[in-house]
């Protein structure tokens, strides 16, 4: 399959300024950055058939050329849909006949090209494109948008390129815009989150996780060394060779181990450590290093398995449940635990 090396364009931004010889007049400059990535477009492993990402790219590249096409598409998206204005801050209150020699709404519609330009030029690359709709789902989401409004701006940007491209727009042509559209706002719809709701790349994390983790943690972390208790005893008592990873109350029987000074110190401080990092959560260098520190600390010789920190997570969300934890904040009990465990533990 032949390679193609594609130019991503993945800023462009619109400065407006106003001419001090004529007031009134607005000039745009654009300025664009340029990178480049490898992309095969003959297979069908992206995002639509290989023929759809071709037959976009081709008249996208067309249209393009005329500077005056993005303006039109959200010009007639507004005109269409004036309702909409009002969620441009920077140009809610600007009539709307004079939109398309206003700076500000000049250099939206730019932005919005950039956006368009990094989506279809990713078509070939399923992490690329998912990457750039996940941005484009995040940013809107916070904006009030919803998925009819990207169904309505897809057919109005449809219209423009007709209108554009004339013939070079045919049947074949508008139907792969239409798929390239409803892909994209399936894709957009997914990830129209609130911000509380976007996971942190890094730590994989939602800000909504970590505060039900830290608000329910609040409230049964004075029992937490009894809590840790009971789990260790389920565990040895399910599990006995686990028991054998603690070499200074390996041989306690189980149903004296509360007795047991060793014993009592380890389950302090797996329960101060479990209390350290939930309490550090929202600070993700902190969590970051906690969670190597873990992980660091359980290798060889000590090697305990994956299997084992499945199970103590599995019997905490049993404890939390037994505790009156449940709904959505047990939800995010879940969640963070299997990154605690693949952060501790990768498969």
């Amino acid at each position: 399959m032949q390679s193609l090396k594609i130019a991503l364009l993945f800023a462009l931004v619109a400065l407006a300024s106003t001419c001090s010889q004529a007031p009134g007049t607005t000039t745009t400059t654009v300025t664009t950055t340029v990178t480049t990535v490898t992309a095969d477009d003959d297979g069908d492993s992206g995002l639509l058939t290989a023929n759809d990402r071709r037959i976009i790219r081709k008249t996208w590249d067309q249209a393009k050329k005329d500077g005056d096409v993005p303006p039109q598409i959200l010009f007639r998206f507004i005109k269409a849909h004036p309702e909409y204005q009002k969620m441009f801050k920077s140009f809610a209150d600007v009539p709307q006949a004079e939109l398309l020699s206003n700076g500000n709404f000049l250099a939206q519609a730019y932005t919005i090209l950039a956006g368009l330009n990094v989506v279809i030029q990713s078509l070939s690359s399923q992490e690329l494109v998912a990457n750039q709709i996940n941005a484009l789902g995040g940013a809107h989401q916070p904006r009030g948008a919803t998925p009819i409004m990207f169904e309505q701006f897809g057919v109005v940007a449809e219209e423009v390129l007709a209108e554009e491209l004339g013939s070079a727009f045919n049947a074949e042509a508008r139907q792969a815009w239409k798929n390239g559209m409803r892909a994209l706002v399936t894709g957009i719809t997914k990830n129209l989150k609130k911000a509380e709701d976007l996971a942190d790349p890094q730590t994989k994390l939602t800000p909504h996780q970590i505060r039900d983790v830290q608000r329910t943690w609040e409230n049964l972390r004075a029992n937490r060394n009894a809590m840790v208790s009971s789990i260790f005893v389920k565990l040895f008592k399910e599990t006995p060779r686990v028991q054998k990873h603690f070499v200074k109350f390996a041989s306690v029987p189980v149903d004296a181990l509360p007795e047991n000074a060793e014993y009592n110190k380890q389950v302090a401080l797996v329960a101060d450590r479990l209390d350290t990092i939930i309490s550090a959560m929202d600070d993700k260098l902190q969590l970051l290093g906690n969670i190597n520190y873990m992980r660091y600390t359980h290798q060889p010789p000590r090697a305990i398995p994956r299997q084992t920190f499945e199970d103590f997570a599995r019997l905490l969300i049993e404890s939390l449940e037994a505790n009156g934890v449940s709904g959505d904040d047990m939800d995010s009990w879940k969640g963070v635990l299997t990154i605690f465990v693949n952060g501790v533990s990768p498969k």
